[in-house]
C-alpha cells in the first residue's frame, strides 16, 4: 500500500484536475462571467465522464456502458436528439450488445482501435444489417463469425472501445434499455481499482487537450464561414478523446459575432437519413438546450414555398421559426451533421445585423 505522501493514482488525478483547471482559467482570461460558467461546466462534465468511463466502467472483463450525454455532463459535440452509448471491451474475448432502440431514426455500433495520436474507426455495423427487421438489437462482439445470419463484429488487436449510437427526431424522453455482458473469452485478472484510475486521469488530460486543439484549428482555419479545402480542420494536433463515426459526415466553422449581430444560413435539405445544425459554445459542450433552442434537426426545419430554408443563428430571438439560441453567447462552434447522405449542399453562411 502506498504510503501518504507518496505519488499514487489518487494524487495524480487530483494533480490532473488542478493541472487542467488552469489550462481551462488561461483559456477564459478576460472574458467574463458566462464564460466562465461555461468552462466550469466543461471542465467538471469531462471528469465526471472520465471517471464513469475508465474508474468506474473501466474494466473490460466486466463491461458497462456509459451513457455519455446527461443534463449536467455534455461532452465532445453532443447532438441532443442523439444517445451515445460506449463501453470498455478487449480482443480477447466476447460480448453481446442487447437492447430496444426505441423511435430511433438509426442505429450503428462502431469499434475503435488505437492510432497513431488518436482513436480510429475500427470495425463498423449499422440499419438493416444491425437491426434485421426488428427494432431491438443483439448484436455478438469478437471471436469467430457465427455464421448463421446473426449480426456481428469483429474484434482485432488495439480495439479497446465500442460505442452506440443512436439518432432520433426529437429529444428522446427516456433512456435506452440496451447492455452489453462479456461472453467468453480469457478470463483475466480483474482490474486494480488504480489501473482505472490511472486509465481515468490520461483519459481526462486528454479531453481537455482535445478540446482545445478542436477550437483552436477551427478558430484558425476562418471565423463565420466554412474553412478552405485546404485547411487542416480535420487534423487538430490532440484527438485522443474524439471518436468519429464513419456514418456521419462533419461540416461546421468557428462562430464569432459582434453585439447585435446573427449568422443568417440559406440551403436546400441534404438527401439523408438525418440531418442537424448544433451551436456549441466554445468547449464543444451544447447551452442548456431544454432553456435554449441551440439546435434543430430536419424535422424541425420549416422549409420555404421553393423547398429551401433559411436559419438565423444568434443570441437575439429575432421571432423566426427556424431561429438557433446560443444562449447569449457570441463564441462557439456551429457543426452540420449528414447521417448516412446521398446527396448534400453546404448552405451559404453570412453575418446580418440581428432581427434583419
Amino acid at each position: 500500500m502506498t504510503r501518504p505522501g507518496q505519488d499514487n493514482a489518487a494524487t495524480r488525478l487530483a494533480r490532473a484536475l488542478a493541472d487542467n483547471s488552469a489550462i481551462v482559467e488561461r483559456e477564459i482570461e478576460g472574458l467574463g462571467e458566462l464564460e466562465a460558467q461555461r468552462a466550469l461546466f466543461f471542465l467538471l462534465s469531462a471528469y465526471d465522464l472520465a471517471t464513469e468511463m475508465w474508474f468506474q466502467k473501466g474494466d473490460p472483463a466486466a463491461p458497462v456502458l456509459t451513457n455519455w450525454e446527461r443534463p449536467w455532463r455534455k461532452y465532445g459535440g453532443d447532438n441532443p436528439t442523439t444517445i451515445y452509448l460506449s463501453a470498455p471491451i478487449s480482443p480477447a474475448m466476447t460480448y453481446r450488445l442487447q437492447g430496444p432502440i426505441g423511435d430511433a431514426v438509426y442505429a450503428g455500433v462502431q469499434v475503435y482501435t488505437r492510432g497513431a495520436g488518436y482513436n480510429a474507426p475500427s470495425a463498423n455495423i449499422s440499419d438493416r444489417r444491425l437491426l434485421g427487421d426488428g427494432r431491438d438489437i443483439d448484436l455478438l462482439i469478437g471471436g469467430d463469425d457465427p455464421g448463421d445470419g446473426r449480426p456481428w463484429l469483429p474484434l482485432v488487436a488495439d480495439d479497446f472501445l465500442v460505442m452506440v449510437r443512436l439518432y432520433h427526431e426529437r429529444a428522446p424522453e427516456s433512456e435506452a434499455a440496451l447492455s452489453i455482458t462479456r461472453t467468453g473469452g480469457a478470463d483475466p485478472a480483474p482490474m486494480s481499482w488504480s489501473q482505472r484510475a490511472d486509465r481515468a486521469e490520461e483519459y481526462f488530460r486528454d479531453e481537455i487537450q482535445c478540446t482545445i486543439s478542436v477550437t483552436e484549428t477551427l478558430r484558425s482555419a476562418g471565423v463565420n464561414a466554412y474553412p478552405p479545402p485546404d485547411a487542416p480542420v480535420h487534423q487538430p494536433r490532440y484527438t485522443g478523446a474524439l471518436f468519429p463515426t464513419l456514418d456521419n459526415v462533419y461540416d461546421g466553422f468557428y462562430v464569432q459575432l459582434e453585439s447585435g449581430a446573427a449568422l443568417r444560413l440559406r440551403g436546400r435539405p441534404p438527401q439523408a437519413r438525418f440531418w442537424s445544425f448544433v451551436f456549441y459554445d466554445r468547449w464543444f459542450n451544447t447551452p442548456d438546450f431544454p432553456a435554449h433552442r441551440c439546435y434543430l434537426t430536419g424535422a424541425d426545419i420549416v422549409l420555404d414555398d421553393d423547398g429551401g430554408y433559411e436559419v438565423i443563428l444568434g443570441p437575439d430571438d429575432p421571432g423566426h421559426p427556424n431561429w438557433i439560441d446560443t444562449a447569449g453567447l457570441r463564441d462557439g462552434i456551429f457543426a452540420i451533421r449528414c447521417l448516412l447522405p446521398e446527396q448534400r449542399e453546404l448552405p451559404t453562411a453570412e453575418v446580418i445585423t440581428a432581427g434583419r
